[in-house]
């Protein structure tokens, strides 16, 4: 009776084991690996948020709506506005 008693706590613990390293996995998967970028304080004369805002700010293509950030953009300027392009592809289509 002891030694099925204990197997039943050892079979337990297993399961528990097995699904902590699952979850790990699947965290891990999910937060793209679970590395992220090293946060940098502003340089002089900079304040924290414009750093983290023009870091991430998006527009969109009006061709085929593709959202793309402003600083890798292809831009053009139409009518005095600044429009942003995801390729030349989008952007030579626009122009015709």
């Amino acid at each position: 009776m002891l030694s099925f008693l204990a197997r039943v706590i050892l079979f337990a613990i297993a399961i528990s084991v097995v699904r902590s390293v699952v979850a790990m996995v699947q965290r891990a998967f999910k937060n793209g690996g679970g590395t992220q970028p090293p946060v940098r304080s502003p340089k002089a004369g900079q304040q924290p948020g414009n750093t983290q805002q023009a870091a991430t700010m998006l527009q969109q293509d009006p061709v085929c709506g593709t959202y793309v950030a402003v600083d890798t953009s292809l831009k053009r300027v139409v009518n005095g506005r600044v429009v942003h392009f995801c390729s030349p592809q989008c952007r030579d289509k626009y122009a015709a």
